[in-house]
């Protein structure tokens, strides 16, 4: 196995890894990070035009650059972010559903307590003793 180590502090390791795969496919095992320095592993048979652009590829990339699922999961949070500010402080009023099939005053019901459960849930700070259901 061939090691690359080129001095580099910052990476988005998701990013970093999609370009050494992309550019690599399977002549590379991978990469680690410590102390300062990322390490690129390509195989045994890696020519000294792939140890180049190994090292290329870590000094050039850039760790604010985010990968296309990255994206997709900031945007999904910045869409989540916004219904929670135009949401937030408009509480669900019930008089609309007064008369109305059973069932969908149920279903406005349910969906009322779980708006102030979730409410609930991320106003509490969690404990070791918290019983969350991600703590049982």
């Amino acid at each position: 196995m061939i090691e690359v180590t080129v001095n580099r502090a910052a990476v988005n390791i998701e990013a970093l890894d999609e370009q050494l795969r992309t550019a690599f496919g399977s002549a590379t095992s991978g990469f680690s990070i410590g102390a300062g320095q990322v390490t690129v592993y390509l195989a045994d048979n890696a020519t000294p035009t792939q140890v180049d652009q190994a090292r290329a590829i870590v000094i050039s990339h850039d760790p604010s650059a985010l990968t296309v699922a990255q994206q997709a999961a900031l945007i999904s949070r910045q869409k989540l972010d916004q219904a929670r500010r135009d949401y937030d402080a408009a509480e669900i009023d019930l008089t609309p559903y007064a008369g109305k099939d059973p069932l969908l005053v149920a279903l406005a019901q349910k969906i009322v307590w779980l708006e102030r459960e979730i409410v609930s849930l991320r106003a509490e700070p969690l404990t070791a003793n918290s019983t969350s259901p991600s703590h049982l």
